[in-house]
């Protein structure tokens, strides 16, 4: 019998638990609303749940790998989290975890478990070092060197979400801080910006196609955030050196209306040869998460 582990992806709307094989396929998986308003206990409760289920269906497992919204410390533990999940922060959630499931667990931050993917399975194979970027409701990342994930010293490296953006405009940030490129370039970001030059609500998808179909707001709001995404990434990548950058999240339905424009940017802010990294789509969707989190309890002993 193929040996598996046990992965769980814990976001603000839905908790996905797996059994993951060391090449990263799924053989099994459950899904949960997230408790996200009823607190840690709540949300460890759904784990464990989910957990038992999974190991009743198709046997026990002995390592478990989990990759969760929040800034994760060095210890498992979220320092920091948005106040769409209750009480998060603060929660010892590696600690926690390993004692109600009674196995050894790591947990990682959600972009590092969706890094990790990317720089062992996905678009970053074969490369020594990637910087990846998920774009969505907000904008995370993550950095990856031979293989594994850069932590960092309190757990937020590769953080190019909360890099400044060249475009000020006093654009609050979740995190607190203003002017941030997730104050641009995350799908909440645009479509908060159609709403405000046109006083109408519009998806993202929606966005693209009236920008395909010529509406002159639309088209402004993405190349605007283009600008920042590709400064953003072209003077992140000064710092990190990375060999290759990898994009992923829901933001990428707007395909090369963002991208191209965006390496555009990223190529007049980098420096020497690394004008040349190439910044590509990640390859895997949504079970990229949940899949790095099965890598990283693979590569614990």
């Amino acid at each position: 019998m193929t040996e598996l582990v046990l992965a769980v992806d814990i976001g603000g709307t839905k908790i996905l638990a797996g059994l993951v094989a060391a090449d990263g396929a799924i053989a099994a998986s459950e899904q949960v609303a997230t408790p996200a308003r009823e607190g840690a206990d709540a949300i460890i409760a759904a784990v464990v749940a989910l957990a038992e289920k999974l190991q009743r269906d198709r046997g026990k497992v002995t390592r478990c790998g989990v990759g969760t919204a929040g800034v994760v410390g060095e210890h498992g533990e979220i320092t920091s989290a948005t106040n769409h999940l209750s009480g998060w922060a603060g929660t010892r959630l590696q600690d926690r975890l390993a004692e109600a499931l009674g196995m050894p667990t790591i947990v990682l931050n959600d972009v590092q478990a969706v890094g990790l993917c990317e720089a062992l399975l996905g678009a970053a194979k074969g490369h020594r070092s990637a910087l990846m970027l998920a774009l969505g409701t907000g904008v995370g990342g993550a950095i990856a060197r031979n293989g594994m994930i850069e932590r960092g010293a309190w757990g937020i490296a590769g953080s190019v979400g909360h890099h400044l953006s060249p475009i000020r405009r006093g654009r609050p940030c979740p995190c607190g801080a203003t002017d941030h490129l997730e104050a641009y370039a995350s799908g909440t970001a645009m479509e908060a910006e159609y709403r405000t030059r046109t006083g109408r609500s519009a998806g993202l998808r929606d966005i693209a196609a009236l920008a395909r179909s010529g509406d002159d707001a639309a088209s402004a709001v993405i190349a605007e955030a283009a600008e920042v995404l590709g400064a953003c990434i072209g003077s992140a990548n000064n710092v990190v050196d990375a060999e290759i950058v990898v994009v992923g999240g829901g933001v990428l339905a707007l395909g090369d209306l963002l991208l191209a424009p965006a390496r555009a940017a990223a190529k007049r802010e980098a420096l020497g040869l690394s004008k040349a990294v190439e910044i590509v789509p990640a390859q895997f969707g949504p079970t990229a998460c949940l899949i790095g989190a099965g890598l990283a309890a693979w590569a614990t002993t």
